[in-house]
């Protein structure tokens, strides 16, 4: 097991280093779904004693993210395609309505100017073929965008605690070079909707641009059926 990122930051507790540790490295499928979490191996890498790792374990259990099974050990949970449809439907809400919000504001200039950096952005990851870990951030800045603009980071926040198996699955989808580009040019057009004011292809546009998994899941449960659960 090789972990990336295990510095400590100054504000963090032992409990907390663990934790982060451990849930960027599954967020970013360094930590593979499925994968077996050794406590002993994990208490070396990271030069912690078991109590707190324990703790941050517990925790990412809550979350969904690891799985305990008897006498076997724990894991990373496998990608659940019923949490993935559930974060759809929370996400899908909570972006047509901000997304009204912004096509009913006058004076947007603020917020297109910054999505229009942010598309500049993810151009050059394109073009240059960048790692598209990075493309995928990029992606999550987009939408933070606009709900940070309409000062609802915390909703935000809400979305993405929900979204931990649908963002793996969207993450696994930008490394596999699927719909990265589609995804791009989803942007433009969202720029270019809101701009228009034009509500209804928006509602529309955004249900598609949320569901491009969709098409090439079959595939990636063909490719990786050991990364895939639907319970």
């Amino acid at each position: 097991m090789i972990l990336q990122d295990v510095f400590k930051k100054n504000t963090e507790n032992t409990r907390q280093y663990i934790y982060r540790v451990l849930r960027e490295n599954i967020m970013n499928l360094n930590l593979k779904p499925g994968e077996a979490i050794r406590e002993i191996e994990l208490s070396g890498i990271l030069n912690v004693s078991r109590t707190p790792l324990r703790e941050a374990i517990v925790q990412l259990i809550e979350e969904k993210l690891l799985e305990v099974f008897p006498q076997r050990g724990s894991f990373v949970s496998k990608i659940n395609l019923n949490l993935v449809e559930e974060a759809v439907f929370v996400r899908e809400l909570c972006e047509i309505k901000i997304i009204k919000m912004a096509c009913q504001k006058e004076n947007i200039e603020e917020l297109i100017n910054k999505l229009e950096k942010n598309i500049e952005y993810q151009k050059i990851v394109l073009n240059f073929n960048q790692d598209l870990h990075e493309f995928f951030i990029l992606d999550n800045e987009f939408h933070y965008l606009i709900f940070d603009y309409f000062n609802k980071k915390y909703s935000w926040k809400a979305i993405k605690r929900l979204s931990t198996h649908y963002d793996r699955l969207r993450l696994l989808d930008a490394l596999e070079k699927t719909n990265i580009k589609i995804t791009l040019e989803q942007h433009i057009k969202i720029v270019e909707l809101i701009k228009s004011k034009n509500i209804k292809k928006l509602e529309n546009h955004i249900e598609k641009h949320l569901l491009n998994y969709r098409d090439v899941i079959k595939k990636y449960e063909l490719k990786y059926p050991e990364y895939f659960c639907n319970k």
